[in-house]
C-alpha cells in the first residue's frame, strides 16, 4: 500500500485532501493544532488518558499497523469534510440572518467567531493529523518485511 494521499487509488476528492506544498506540521502547530489535540472530545489527549485509566487496553488504532493507519487516514477525511460542510452552512445561515435583519452585527460577529472555532479550527487538526499519518505510513511501508517468493 502506498503511504501517499488516497493510497494510490486516485480518489475523486484527493485534490482537496492532498497536502499542499506550503502545509507542514510546524504551520499547523502554529495555528493551534497541538493545543486543540489536547482537548478535542473525540480522542484528544485528555480523553484518551481518561479512557486508558479506566480500560488500559483501549486504543483508537486497531488491526495491523498499516491497515489501522489507512483506516484512521480515511476517518480524518470524513471528519474534515463534516466540519467544512458545517462551517460553510453555518456561515451562510448567519449571513442570511444578518441580511434579513433578524441578527445584529454583534450576533453575526459572535456566530462567525464560534463558526471559526468549532467549524474551521478542527479542519486544521485533521490536516495536521493527516500529515503525521502520512509520515507514519511511509515509515510503516519502509519497515514492512519483504518476503522472498516461496516455491520459486
Amino acid at each position: 500500500m502506498s503511504a501517499e494521499p488516497g493510497g494510490g487509488r486516485g480518489r475523486l476528492l484527493d485534490f482537496w485532501f492532498r497536502p499542499r506544498r506550503f502545509e507542514s506540521l510546524r504551520l499547523y502547530e502554529r495555528l493551534g493544532a497541538r493545543f486543540l489535540k489536547r482537548y478535542v472530545p473525540t480522542g484528544g489527549d485528555l480523553v484518551m488518558r481518561w479512557a486508558r485509566c479506566r480500560r488500559p487496553a483501549f486504543r483508537l488504532l486497531r488491526g495491523t499497523r498499516s491497515e489501522s493507519l489507512h483506516r484512521f487516514e480515511r476517518w480524518t477525511r470524513i471528519a474534515e469534510a463534516f466540519h467544512l460542510v458545517g462551517f460553510v452552512a453555518f456561515a451562510a445561515l448567519a449571513t442570511w440572518r444578518f441580511v434579513t435583519g433578524s441578527l445584529g452585527i454583534l450576533g453575526l460577529c459572535a456566530g462567525l467567531s464560534l463558526d471559526l472555532a468549532l467549524g474551521l479550527w478542527p479542519v486544521v487538526l485533521q490536516r495536521y493529523n493527516r500529515l503525521r499519518l502520512y509520515r507514519a505510513m511511509r515509515a510503516a511501508d519502509q519497515a514492512a518485511p519483504v518476503w522472498p517468493c516461496q516455491g520459486a
